[in-house]
This record gives C-alpha cells, structure tokens and sequence, in this order.
C-alpha cells in the first residue's frame, strides 16, 4: 500500500511527460503541509502559517488578481494600473509610515489631488475645496495663510494676529 524510497541524498525524477496526481489526492510534506487539487482550486494547508520563500519574482498575469476571504477583497493588476477593491470599506492599516516618492500625488475621483516635492505640499481641485473640520485647525506661531503671492498674509504669534496685504478692504 505504500511505496517508500529511502536516499541520502537527492532524488531526480526525469519525466518526459506530466506527472499526474489524481484529483482529491495530495501531497503532503513531512507530517503536515500538503499540496491538493480538486480539479477546479489548488489548496495549500499546513498546521501553521505557510511561508511562501521565493528566489524569483511571483508573477502574476495581467487580469488575474489575488482574492482575500470571501468578502471580495482583491488586488489585480492589468499590466498599466493596480487595483485594490473591495465589496465594503477599504481599511488601510499601517504599523510605520506610508511614503508616496516626491512628486507623485495621490488622486481622488478625476481632479482632486494631493501631492508634495519634498518642499511644498499641493492640494489641486476643478472645484472648490472644503475643509470640514470637527475641532480647532491649528497653525504653528509665526506661520501664516498666503493668499496669492506674499503681499496678503494672515499670520499669528502667538500674542498678535497681523493682516497684512498692499490694499485692504473690509466688508461687512
């Protein structure tokens, strides 16, 4: 019933055609990790998490993603865009910082974009933007709002507020 083979060292198996495992037959790895086909999904189980250790890029075809639990998370690619998607809210959580390169924003919809050059930050919009805040927007002391060029500034200390601009008209 069983066929064992027994070396010291390694075994070559030279095939000149396919070697076929039946469906719903595996094979298994020492005493737990094991290999199976059903004729629709391969199925890789172990008793404890599998490492995936590759020398080599993993690669995936274009319009082939890789799908998460049954709530349709999936990541795939179609050779010019990655797409992340999912059925429900996409949560990113990170444990270290997120870096998007130096003049590389990130897009909302079709126009709305934030992006930084490692000097200045750009938040770009066809439309108005809206800042809706639920509590105080903080501005460091000495640090103010520019509007256009540097001639209309608002800016605080700390102590004084100065508004400061070549023609100031106040309407009320």
């Amino acid at each position: 019933t069983d066929l064992t083979i027994t070396s010291g060292a390694k075994i070559n198996l030279t095939a000149t055609s396919d070697i076929v495992v039946p469906a719903d037959v595996g094979i298994t790895f020492g005493t737990g990790e094991k290999i199976e086909g059903d004729s629709t999904n391969l199925t890789l189980t172990s008793g404890a998490d599998i490492a995936l250790t590759a020398t080599a890029d993993i690669n995936v075809p274009s319009g082939v993603g890789m799908t998460f639990g049954d709530d349709g998370e999936k990541i795939e690619g179609d050779g010019t865009d990655l797409t992340i998607a999912s059925s429900a809210a996409l949560n990113l959580t990170a444990t270290t910082d997120i870096v998007v390169p130096a003049n590389v924003g990130i897009t909302f919809g079709t126009g709305e974009k934030i992006e930084g050059d490692s000097t200045d930050l750009t938040v770009t919009s066809g439309g108005a933007i809206n800042l809706t805040a639920t509590t105080d927007v903080v501005i460091p002391n000495s640090v103010g709002i520019q509007f256009g060029g540097a001639s209309e500034k608002i800016e605080g200390d700390g102590t004084d507020l100065t508004i400061s601009a070549n023609n100031l008209t106040v309407d009320a």
